[in-house]
């Protein structure tokens, strides 16, 4: 299919664009930054002769915190991102996952809204929003929804969007000074590349003796869909995080994962790597620095 073969709408308005994507929601395949459909677009992964870009929506791309809240729009770009001073200091983590996502040039034109979309499982943004505990929240004529993150994405590249529906926001509680947070990505080169594993941590609730009262890690490209390392977490619980038990958790982190053989690594190369990610991770987190297990 070549491009004078697709029709590409450019509605002005949220309120236009939901309209179209009500008349056509069988057909129209929606588009923002389109760093991934423009690929699946040219390799035949996706096939549709109707583009809905909703680029022009400047109404979706914003970054605010309202109460305790960071509500970020769904064309936030990760130029934005890394820029924010409200994602830097309430964020930290999703500033970090979004500065190693692609070259600089893929970073001003991919959007959040995007990458929860395409939901792949190698998704930079997405264990951070799942340790962030995010919601998502989408919109069609008929109101809106708002969906916990780990309820949005369903399986492999499946989400519960709506075919009428499109993605609006995104919003978590903003990080006190005493949480602590880390993003740490494993490529197949030092930037521009496609995750083998990716780890965030999100510690909340320290206790004077440093240990927390709600830790989340979250995993990627290890599942069909971001998994949660459950049971390092219950590990954690309350404990005082020092080496010895974080990396005698970290180790459980593996048995949440059910990865793949591809062309970045195989399955046994990810569990493996889990573990000593996930340390890395925590260590960060508490300490400020990363320090591999020894």
């Amino acid at each position: 299919m070549t491009r004078s073969e697709i029709d590409v709408l450019n509605p002005q308005t949220l309120d236009e664009a939901l309209m179209l994507l009500h008349q056509d929601q069988p057909e129209l395949r929606i588009i923002a930054g389109g760093s991934d459909v423009i690929v699946q677009l040219r390799d035949g992964v996706i096939k549709t002769k109707k583009l809905l870009n909703l680029l022009p929506l400047k109404e979706l791309r914003f970054i605010r915190k309202i109460d305790d809240r960071i509500h970020t729009g769904s064309l936030t770009t990760y130029s934005d991102i890394v820029r924010s001073e409200l994602v830097t200091k309430y964020a930290r983590l999703l500033a970090d996952a979004a500065r190693q996502i692609g070259a600089i040039q893929l970073q001003n034109t991919a959007t959040l809204g995007g990458n929860l979309g395409n939901a792949s499982p190698a998704g930079d943004s997405l264990p951070p929003l799942y340790a962030l505990n995010a919601v998502v929240v989408t919109r069609s004529n008929s109101g809106r929804r708002e969906i916990p993150i780990e309820d949005f994405f369903i399986g492999y590249r499946k989400t519960a969007l709506r075919p009428d529906e499109l993605i609006e926001e995104v919003y978590f509680d903003a990080l006190s000074e005493n949480d602590r947070s880390a993003f740490l990505k494993l490529g197949l080169r030092e930037a521009n590349a496609i995750s083998i594993v990716n780890v965030a941590v999100v510690l909340r609730g320290r206790k004077p003796d440093d240990s927390f009262t709600n830790v989340r890690i979250a995993l990627g490209a290890v599942a069909p869909t971001i998994r949660r390392a459950n049971k390092c977490e219950q590990a954690l619980l309350n404990k005082r995080l020092d080496p010895g038990t974080m990396w005698k958790a970290s180790t459980l982190a593996a048995e949440d994962t059910s990865p793949i053989d591809d062309i970045r690594g195989s399955a046994e190369y990810r569990k493996h790597v889990v573990t000593s990610l996930v340390y890395e991770g925590l260590y960060e987190a508490v300490v400020g620095r990363v320090k591999p297990h020894e």
